[in-house]
């Protein structure tokens, strides 16, 4: 899906608990499963995974992959 929102110009980042997954840029973080974001309640920590996996847009180029460094607060 993200690969076709970018064919048409916008471009795209998603989160991933798993290596692997195939979108162009992917931040990876080491949170449980159905917790992308952080743990629920951690609104400052939900803040700083938002902008983490935002930057990919300026430090990618080309698709990839990066392991945002968080730990998991929950």
């Amino acid at each position: 899906m993200s690969e076709e929102i970018e064919k048409v110009g916008i471009p795209t980042t998603t989160l991933s608990m798993e290596h692997g997954m195939s979108a162009p840029r992917v931040a990876r973080v080491p949170f449980p499963y159905n917790f992308p974001m952080g743990a629920a309640g951690d609104a400052d920590g939900r803040r700083e995974v938002a902008f983490a996996a935002l930057s990919l847009l300026e430090e990618l180029d080309e698709p990839g992959e990066k392991i945002l460094d968080f730990e998991w607060r929950g």
